[in-house]
């Protein structure tokens, strides 16, 4: 009976000096606080984050924010992580799925300029590949993205990224159209985005004839001669005056 006790008396112990073991190795998998605040506290922007992407491989989206926080500019805080092992790809893609604006990348010397040589179209085509659920062949099989949520969250990140193309690198509601159709965004991110930036139809099917595919019908007068052409609309009456319009075909 006494070796029962004995046993069960060690057993306590044992666990009881587990428990905290365990709580605080789950605590510091979790929580990096502590270790980002101590090598901020004691290091440049710049060397902090080579010190905690590089050695320590802290979650990129945690160094954003600290950064942030302590009030390191944009643009800054992407060359930093330029500069650490991330591909500049990652870079890109983390910078804008953590809140950051478009011209944090625009901006930066490293991404847009001679080192990676990435322009703003490039950057979008890019965007367009990799926050995609499933490529244009599936989707013109029906198939359809599953997360709705990430899925807005992408479709919001490639439409402020065009917002920002428009807005500080003179690019045209054509240009954005047209690169966004180049790049092989869907029909479903097409239409957003002419609707979001109030896109003219001509512009729309002019900028991407395949967008064109629904076949609906427009007033003539809404198409210029160009887009006549492009989409291959064809008059429905000899006299654009009677009202009666054009149709654009299914597929031009």
């Amino acid at each position: 009976m006494f070796r029962q006790f004995y046993l069960m008396m060690i057993f306590s112990i044992l666990f009881s000096c587990m428990v905290p073991v365990n709580v605080l190795a789950a605590a510091d998998d979790s929580h990096w606080t502590p270790l980002l605040d101590a090598v901020f506290e004691t290091n440049n922007l710049e060397m902090a984050v080579l010190i905690l992407v590089n050695d320590n491989n802290i979650p990129v989206s945690d160094i954003i924010v600290k950064a942030r926080e302590m009030g390191f500019g944009n643009t800054r805080i992407a060359n930093a992580l330029v500069d650490s092992k991330l591909s500049c790809k990652q870079v890109i893609i983390e910078v804008l799925q953590n809140k950051m604006p478009p011209k944090a990348i625009f901006n930066s010397d490293k991404i847009c300029g001679e080192e990676y040589g990435h322009t703003p179209e490039s950057i979008l085509r890019l965007l367009v590949k990799e926050l995609r659920f499933i490529n244009m062949e599936e989707e013109d099989l029906g198939k359809k993205e599953k997360n709705t949520k990430i899925k807005q969250k992408n479709l919001k990140i490639l439409l402020a990224v065009c917002k920002s193309m428009m807005a500080g690198k003179n690019y045209t509601k054509y240009d954005i159209m047209y690169h966004l159709c180049l790049a092989d965004a869907s029909n479903e991110t097409i239409s957003e985005a002419a609707k979001r930036f109030d896109v003219p139809t001509a512009t729309t099917f002019k900028a991407c004839p395949r967008h064109a595919e629904y076949g609906h019908a427009y007033i003539s007068h809404e198409l210029p001669e160009e887009a006549h052409i492009i989409i291959g609309v064809d008059h429905l009456t000899i006299d654009d005056n009677s009202g009666k319009g054009v149709i654009s075909p299914k597929r031009p």
